[in-house]
């Protein structure tokens, strides 16, 4: 695996939060081992962003979770340390995943198992919840980000392919008017020196029955007059090849095309099914093998050639393929043999595709009996198609965002909802609880959380060598009182103190 320059900025860029993680949680600090496990897990998810990037994701994930498990309460390591990764390889995998939907349920599952590995095996609801809320916020929304950009990209493209179509197009319009400017030149030739030819030797003719001339001169007339009729004759036929610049159809099938092609060298496999009497239709059939081959034999030398078609009582269906060679850049030529097949399929209202496909360039159209509403060319079709991807993509980022963010405001009600039912200690429970009781003697009043671990701002003088725990008093999260704690301290599990501390 090629590693290049980028690569290793990315890493050390990523590797950064991981090295400064304990300079900004110091309370509850990552270890030796962690520090190196994490850079290196950083390491392989920029080695994997190209070839692997759901997986690159996938890792990011798990070092996102996997720092909440030793550490439940302290959410913010985990974030400070793996946001940067975690938002890099999301964002890079929404970019170069095509099969987006797959990746997404893939990407959704490996975020469920991990929320439900932390749960158990941290034992602890605001670390699960956190674990979501990552994946939420650092995952979801940076994949559908990158999903974004690569169907704005792809329609840049598109634009561009379409341009290049246009400008071809434009090219081909020219020369049909170059042609048709001919066969209006030709018509001229036709009319006027015809004209004037067929005046000459109807003068000459006088010439050559005049009595008044001897035989000698009469004979010389009608040389004349006969050259100049055979002059007339040769101008008709150039012009009638002028007028008609493309030939006359012959009988020409697609049998004989690939006989030709098989004397030349080629090797070739021709599979037809059904007939086709002599048409525009059969015509095309003809037209499109001809120009495939020609590409095959341009662009593929040697390679073997495929060609199937099917006639139906409704419509004619082309296809012929060719293995791609290690040269990817097209030969010159232009394509305009391509743009011209488009064109004439289109304006028989059938369709026509040809570019690599699954490691072969394949060109295949299908051409209907009776003529069909004429459809939008190939590259205004994907020029369309590729606007509404981009239009869907961002709908769906900007709805993913407000769901979230929905979502978030929800969860943080309810978690403060959770956290202060769960904390509260009754007043009547208080007041019963005497100092010089035992933890265990009381305990069956005490509710299932605390309201806080630490010291609030403001609170009174720890007694010395005591270890003291906070409740709730109201259950109202939203009540004006509901910052007032009560404060139980114990001595070796005996309670030395209790207090109600007004914030």
């Amino acid at each position: 695996m090629k590693v290049s320059i980028r690569d290793v900025l990315w890493w050390l860029v990523l590797s950064a939060p991981v090295l400064l993680v304990n300079q900004v949680a110091a309370a509850d600090p990552f270890s030796g081992w962690e520090i190196a496990l994490g850079v290196g897990m950083v390491g392989i998810t920029v080695l994997l962003r190209r070839a692997r990037p759901l997986v690159a994701a996938g890792i990011a994930l798990a070092a996102w979770a996997g720092a909440l498990i030793p550490r439940p309460e302290a959410g913010a390591v985990a974030a400070f340390a793996f946001t940067a990764m975690l938002v890099a390889t999301s964002y890079n995998a929404g970019f170069r995943v095509r099969r987006h939907r797959d990746a997404l349920i893939r990407l959704a599952l490996a975020a469920g198992v991990l929320s439900l590995l932390v749960l158990v095996l941290a034992r602890d609801v605001g670390a699960w919840l956190v674990t979501l809320i990552g994946a939420l916020l650092f995952a979801l929304i940076p994949w559908l980000l990158g999903r974004h950009h690569q169907k704005y990209r792809a329609l840049v493209r598109a634009g561009w392919e379409r341009a290049e179509q246009l400008e071809r197009q434009q090219q081909i319009v020219g020369e049909q008017a170059r042609l048709q400017e001919r066969t209006r030149i030709a018509g001229d030739m036709h009319d006027l020196l015809g004209h004037q030819l067929s005046l000459v030797a109807l003068r000459i003719g006088a010439l050559e029955v005049a009595p008044s001339l001897d035989a000698g001169h009469r004979e010389a007339a009608g040389q004349a007059r006969a050259s100049v009729t055979d002059a007339a004759e040769r101008l008709r036929e150039v012009v009638e090849v002028l007028r008609n610049d493309s030939g006359p159809v012959t009988g020409e099938s697609v049998a004989d095309l690939v006989e030709q092609a098989r004397a030349a060298g080629m090797a070739v496999t021709l599979s037809e099914t059904g007939e086709v009497a002599q048409s525009m239709r059969a015509r095309a059939v003809c037209r499109i093998v001809q120009e495939a081959l020609t590409n095959a034999a341009k662009h593929a030398p040697g390679a073997s050639v495929t060609v199937e078609v099917r006639h139906t009582d409704d419509e004619s269906e082309v296809s012929v393929a060719n293995p791609l060679t290690g040269d990817r850049e097209p030969a010159s030529g232009g394509g305009y043999g391509l743009v011209a097949l488009a064109e004439r399929v289109r304006l028989a209202g059938g369709t026509f595709q040809a570019g690599p496909e699954r490691g072969r360039f394949l060109l295949s159209a299908r051409i209907p009996q009776v003529a069909q509403a004429i459809a939008a060319s190939d590259s205004a079709a994907r020029l369309a198609r590729a606007e509404g991807q981009v239009r869907s993509s961002r709908n769906i980022a900007v709805a993913a965002a407000a769901a979230s963010a929905v979502l978030l405001g929800l969860l943080t009600v309810n978690i403060t909802a959770f956290d202060t039912i769960t904390s509260v200690l009754p007043s009547a429970a208080f007041d019963r609880m005497q100092i010089g009781q035992s933890r265990s003697s009381i305990e069956h009043l005490l509710p299932a959380r605390t309201k806080i671990d630490d010291p609030p701002d403001g609170d009174l003088p720890l007694p010395p060598s005591t270890s003291c725990s906070y409740y709730s008093t109201h259950h109202n999260p939203f009540d004006e009182r509901r910052g007032d704690l009560y404060r139980l301290c114990f001595r070796q599990d005996v309670l030395v103190d209790k207090d109600y501390l007004q914030r």
